[in-house]
């Protein structure tokens, strides 16, 4: 076993996880076709989750038929295992909520862990890396508020110019294929038709 003493608090609960509510959320602004995220703390509604309803606790007992953004469980931190030398790893999750367009008129959510992942991954002694190589983390999540959802995911690869994702792939869900009764709350058709075809994958430089 790898002595982790004199680097404990890397593995310590992160002080965010008691949180009641999603703690890192964010406005995302678009400037010179780059997106730009400022914490919704100054905003009067910094806490947007708050206000948009879950899945599940949407009542279709009785279809009220009405139009609502909705959306999926959002994770706010998550364990990284390693190779079993060495205690997993909280990285935590930043949510930012995009502006609406008239591709989104419900705007959209987007979760990222990338910020976490360098951050954490950087504190640690290089010869530590190689236990949490080849490693399955979530890179960045897309809620568009309509049952549509998708995760980006890829394995962690350590180089000496940084951190990349090898073999990345996309976990898409669309709750009106496994609970039609959702239907009553998502506009017909759907706008975008193609929601995925925004996804933006990480970039392929280290990070």
């Amino acid at each position: 076993m790898v002595d982790i003493a004199p680097f404990e608090y890397l593995f310590a609960t992160p002080p965010c996880l008691p949180a009641n509510s999603h703690p890192y959320q964010y406005t995302v602004h678009y400037k010179q076709d780059h997106h730009v995220w400022f914490s919704s703390k100054k905003l009067v509604n910094s806490r947007f989750l708050d206000y948009i309803p879950q899945a599940q606790d949407l009542d279709t007992a009785t279809p009220p038929f009405f139009i609502t953004p909705f959306h999926a469980n959002t994770h706010h931190t998550i364990h990284v295992h390693s190779d079993g030398a060495l205690p997993p790893v909280h990285i935590c999750a930043k949510v930012g909520k995009h502006l609406w367009s008239p591709n989104f008129p419900f705007s959209y959510i987007e979760t990222t862990f990338l910020d976490s992942i360098k951050f954490v991954f950087s504190c640690f002694p290089p010869l530590w890396l190689s236990h949490f190589e080849g490693a399955l983390v979530p890179l960045v999540a897309y809620d568009f508020l309509d049952s549509h959802t998708a995760i980006l995911c890829g394995h962690l690869h350590f180089t000496e110019q940084g951190i990349l994702f090898i073999n990345q792939s996309t976990h898409i869900t669309d709750l009106l294929h496994t609970d039609p009764q959702f239907l009553c709350f998502v506009p017909t058709p759907h706008v975008p038709a193609k929601p995925f075809d925004f996804i933006t994958p990480p970039s392929e430089n280290p990070l």
